[in-house]
């Protein structure tokens, strides 16, 4: 049975320790910080009105329109309920702890972007604000059913109901930490830059350094999140995620004899066979035992926050009523933001707060049932208690009456359903549904959130239209409203006779997973006996059953699956790093054009280098950053985060918004930037999970079919380009820009960039299902996260064969598993790492500065005439079909070449004669170089560009990419991969960028616009030749890697060996 479990039994009667209380501030951090940035705003909305919409005249400083208000005060909301549902799944699909970082660091990221919106111009601001927002909302939504699962599954049964309510009672301290901080705020901008009040000066009410006081205000929100990422990545997953879901006991008991530093024994039966009880979200059987139950947690969430979030029907009111916010004519803008936060800081002080941590000392003395009906009680008989008489408080000096009832509901509100509704949905469901349930339930009390804040706000304006606040129509009055939401705590009050009450029951008893065990006893009885361990001698790596059978199997479907999967993120990726090069020209021409010009409208120098250069520093920094998180966290974890931001950021490139230049240009940017670092993260990921997938005779051919897709994409790109722009111009005639320099930019251009842009989310979003459906590599399993069986299980269903079971398994760690640039790291690996990185840095700098002749190039084939001579949706078309030529002669014959014959002839050799003959083709172009400029000679020079590339390709292109992938540890394969992939990068931005520079003439007066004079293209290209060669001398720093096994190339037999002698009385595993 489930609760006889000894790690389960050892945590229900844990006494309360100090792994509790870090659990209650790891998590609890969380939600400060979600109260703190969801709260905040409601601080810093009149100075943005102040700012951005100031009418010259009005008796009143400018205030934020109706819908502008709603959506940037509610767009937070939206994103929570969505982050709610999505996380709540994952949390129980991936496990709490991996889930639980992303959800910190999208609020720390999001938190400071929101802060950054750019833009002075009023839409843009609020437009970028809303989806950084909208994002933070995500990031916020995904700690709800995370923390409240994870200090569930800590919790000693006795004391878990004030654990998980401490953590969400730190919502209050957010509040409180982010009243207090605007105040500061606030009075040191108001030292350093007075200003007089509006009635007195409207406009220099509000001094310029206004602006930073909300952008600061919010960024701050990222700094307690912040503080707490790298305590939240160190804890283990919660036990009974890891006994009850990954059915992996063994590892549950070691991770909590760690963190309680007890010995808790080992278990003598362990969950090895799937029960036939575990159905799934709202299935029959689930709604037979939970169905009450999930109505009752979501229903009571819902309607408890359309009280609570309703409290702006009043607020302005009860401020008033205190005194502390006069009337906003009276004050500066600043002055306004510290009245504010002054009253919200009084409020949470004397209602918020306390009520959290009254529920926290009481809520495991009286139960969670009594506190929730003692809290929607006294929250009807309040709210009854304003509207019934609401004439009376609305009367001189019966203000004091007012907000004293208004306390107390608020008080009650915390000291009942507002911390109940959150600890109750962490305690009564199954470990395989509590995160999806509680994010359910979270969900529906986001979407009550926003009918209170919202609707009500709509709701309760005078029956009168004329007495109704500008931009709202004529509602019920706050009267009548006060009276719907006294009827709305009375059903809340109702429903929470759904709910169980869990004071003192372990999650087992109340989820009923004790009943499962017990309905499953006979099965596991005839499998347990296998499971019973002592101590064996460990296994050489090399000998596992499990890697001998991936190092030996025949080349079948699963292989073709992998490379597609795998194929399609670089077939993604090469259309989204080079469609870029597709559309500079038509920006150029859209939101650069200069009228008089003889010449179109094309990109700055410095314009164009960002566009072009952000996603290959995005891309530098995910190689580096996903190629250590896939070895740290398993390469399937990762995978499928790097295919979404993709997605998410080639949408939103094509959605970069405004029409002034720096603002679209901007947007782009950041974007792309975002773009590159999900590219980058597929480099190490893809490379990795085909090598470690493959046998070891055609791992090259699979390895480099994966990089191979590259070609496919960037062909894709061009063809798609090529369509759409026929297919504009077709329905949108223009003339060439020599004929009408204006009218040869149609309006709808605009939309062409967006399309091409956006269209590379549509192959990855194909592929992600099946990423998340694939098995974690069973190298990476067995040698990493030392468990063989499960990764013998995996690659039996992956392989459909039968394997066996190992008889030996790894159960120490090995001593000899030394850490990246340690003294032995570099012995072994040092001269490969060199290698790899020289190698690919090199290569890059030679393949990537091909903008320094390609227009040549294109004009010597003759498909590129002047741009003068053609309008902007022309234009496009011709440079994609002069691009897709390229691809087609050069790019994918390379490829494939390499796929074909990298088993055969080996990476060495290959790479060997790719650099070889880019050396010699760079020299012949370059030492003749004035030949080759004369015409009737551009042929030559196209066939010996062709031929560099078709080298470039098949050669060093697909070697660098397949080598680093083969060469090191399992468990530093994917960080060295990201290094190497790195360096690569480095050498891309030097090839682009440095060379685009250094090849300007060496007379300024001929160099390009905006550009110092250089070397010139022929000092450049002998330099390019150079870098070939160095890169074919640090070629011999690269062992061959043709047909032997990753453990071989790694020397992880070698590690195995060595400690046999030393584990041989340790680790014996045998039937009892």
């Amino acid at each position: 049975m489930a609760g006889d479990m000894k790690v389960l039994n050892a945590l229900d009667s844990a006494k309360t320790q100090w792994y509790h209380f870090t659990a209650i501030i790891i998590a609890g951090m969380g939600f400060f910080t979600d109260a703190y940035d969801l709260f905040c705003i409601s601080l810093v909305t009149k100075l943005l009105g102040r700012i951005y919409y100031h009418v010259d005249g009005s008796s009143k400083p400018g205030s934020l329109p109706p819908n502008v208000s709603a959506a940037v005060n509610g767009v937070a909301f939206c994103g929570t309920l969505a982050g709610q549902l999505f996380f709540g799944w994952l949390g129980d699909k991936m496990g709490r702890k991996k889930v639980y970082g992303m959800t910190l660091m999208l609020m720390c990221l999001c938190s400071i972007a929101s802060g950054l919106s750019f833009g002075r111009e009023p839409k843009t601001v609020m437009a970028t604000l809303c989806f950084f927002r909208f994002w933070l909302g995500f990031g916020i939504g995904g700690d709800y059913p995370l923390s409240a699962t994870i200090m569930s599954e800590y919790a000693n049964k006795k004391t878990r109901g004030a654990f998980i309510a401490a953590v969400f009672a730190m919502q209050g301290f957010g509040i409180l930490a982010g009243g207090i901080f605007a105040i500061i705020i606030s009075a040191a901008f108001e030292a350093s830059f007075k200003a007089p009040a509006y009635q007195v000066d409207p406009l220099g009410s509000t001094v310029p350094q206004a602006d930073y006081v909300w952008r600061i205000i919010l960024m701050v929100g990222s700094l307690p999140a912040l503080l707490t990422y790298y305590w939240r990545m160190k804890m283990p997953e919660t036990a009974r995620y890891t006994a009850l879901v990954a059915k992996n006991v063994k590892q549950a008991t070691a991770d909590m004899e760690k963190v309680m530093q007890v010995d808790i024994g080992t278990e003598q039966k362990e969950p090895a066979v799937k029960s036939g009880n575990e159905f799934g979200l709202f299935t029959k059987k689930f709604l037979n035992r939970h169905g009450l139950h999930l109505l009752g947690t979501t229903s009571t969430w819902f309607l408890l926050d359309i009280a609570y979030y309703s409290q702006n029907l009043f607020q302005k009111d009860i401020f008033s009523a205190i005194g502390w916010i006069p009337a906003a004519k009276t004050m500066n803008a600043i002055e306004e933001v510290q009245k504010i936060a002054r009253a919200q800081t009084l409020i949470a002080l004397c209602s918020t707060v306390p009520g959290y941590w009254f529920t926290v000392f009481l809520i495991d003395r009286i139960g969670r049932f009594t506190i929730q009906v003692i809290g929607f009680t006294m929250m009807t008989v309040f709210m009854f208690a304003l509207a019934i008489p609401y004439h009376h408080w609305t009367l001189p000096g019966h203000h004091i009456g007012f907000v004293v009832l208004y306390s107390l509901t608020f008080f009650f509100a915390n000291f009942g359903p507002n911390a109940t509704t959150f600890v109750v949905p962490a305690e009564i469901f199954p470990a395989r549904l509590r995160s999806t349930c509680h994010g359910i339930s979270a969900a529906c009390g986001k979407l009550g959130a926003m009918v209170g804040a919202f609707g009500f706000l709509y709701l309760a304006q005078p029956q009168d239209k004329s007495k109704a606040d500008a931009g709202y129509p004529a509602g019920i009055g706050v009267r009548n409203s006060l009276i719907v939401l006294g009827v709305v705590n009375l059903l809340g009050l109702f429903f929470t006779f759904l709910v169980p009450e869990s004071k003192g029951k372990s999650l087992e008893e109340m989820s009923r997973e004790n009943e499962n065990s017990a309905e499953e006893g006979a099965e596991v009885e005839n499998h347990s006996s296998d499971n019973r361990t002592v101590p064996v001698k460990k296994k050489m790596a090399g000998d596992m059953k499990v890697l001998n059978a991936l190092d030996s199997a025949k080349t079948q479907w699963y292989h073709f699956t992998a490379i597609i999967i795998a194929g399609m993120g670089f077939f993604t990726d090469a259309y989204d790093l080079f469609c870029i090069s597709l559309v500079t020209k038509l920006l150029g021409r859209i939101y650069y054009h200069v009228d008089g010009s003889s010449k179109p409208g094309s990109l700055p120098p410095n314009v164009s280098a960002a566009i072009n250069g952000v996603a290959f520093c995005g891309t530098l920094a995910g190689q580096l950053f996903f190629g250590w998180l896939g070895d740290k966290m398993g390469r399937k974890k990762v995978y499928g985060m790097t295919l979404m931001l993709m997605c998410l950021c080639s949408i939103a490139s094509g959605l970069s918004f405004g029409r002034e230049p720096k603002t679209v240009m901007a947007t782009l940017c950041f974007f792309r930037f975002w773009l590159g670092f999900g590219i980058g993260g597929d480099y190490p990921l893809s490379a990795t999970i085909m090598s470690e997938y493959a046998n070891k005779k055609t791992r090259g051919a699979f390895i480099a079919a994966v990089f191979a897709m590259q070609g496919f994409g960037i062909l894709g790109g061009g063809i798609f380009a090529i369509i759409i722009s026929a297919v504009f111009q077709a329905c949108f005639k223009a003339p060439a820009y020599q004929v009408d320099p204006l009218g040869s930019t149609v309006p709808q251009a605009d939309y062409v960039w967006r399309i091409i842009l956006m269209a590379g989310s549509l192959p990855a979003l194909l592929t992600y299902y099946w990423r998340m459906k694939m098995p974690e590599t069973a190298r990476y399993t067995a040698l990493v996260a030392k468990n063989v069986k499960q990764a013998t299980a995996d690659m039996e269903k992956v392989m459909q064969v039968d394997i066996g079971t190992e008889q030996k398994e790894p159960v120490v760690k090995s001593g000899n598993e030394f850490g990246l640039f340690t003294k032995q790291f570099l012995r072994r690996h040092g001269l490969h790492l060199l290698g790899t990185a020289s190698t690919w840095f090199l290569l890059d700098i030679a393949y990537y500065s091909q903008n320094l002749f390609q227009k040549d190039i294109f004009s010597a084939i003759g498909w590129i005439p002047a741009a003068k001579t053609m309008n902007a949706i022309e234009e496009v078309y011709k440079i994609a079909r002069a691009q897709t030529l390229i691809a087609l002669c050069s790019t994918v014959p390379g490829y494939w070449f390499t796929v074909f014959l990298i088993d055969r002839i080996g990476r060495f050799t290959i790479q060997v004669i790719g650099f070889t003959m880019m050396t010699v083709f760079v020299f012949a172009l370059a030492i003749p170089y004035h030949h080759w400029t004369l015409p009737g000679h551009h042929i030559g020079f196209v066939v010996l560009y062709s031929l560099t590339f078709f080298f470039a390709n098949f050669g060093p292109n697909a070697t660098t990419f397949v080598v680093p992938a083969e060469i090191f540890p399992a468990r530093l394969r994917s960080t060295c991969h990201g290094i190497s992939a790195a360096w690569g990068k480095l050498g891309a931005m030097v090839g682009a960028f440095g060379f685009l520079y250094l090849a300007q003439p060496q007379d300024k007066t001929k160099a390009d616009a905006g550009y110092p004079a250089g070397i010139g293209v022929r000092n450049t290209l002998i330099v390019l030749g150079v870098v070939n060669l160095l890169g074919l001398f640090f070629t011999f720093l690269v062992p061959e890697s043709k047909g032997k096994s990753l453990e071989e190339m790694s020397r992880e037999n070698e590690d195995s060996a060595e400690e046999g002698a030393e584990v041989e009385n340790h680790n014996r595993t045998v039937p009892v």
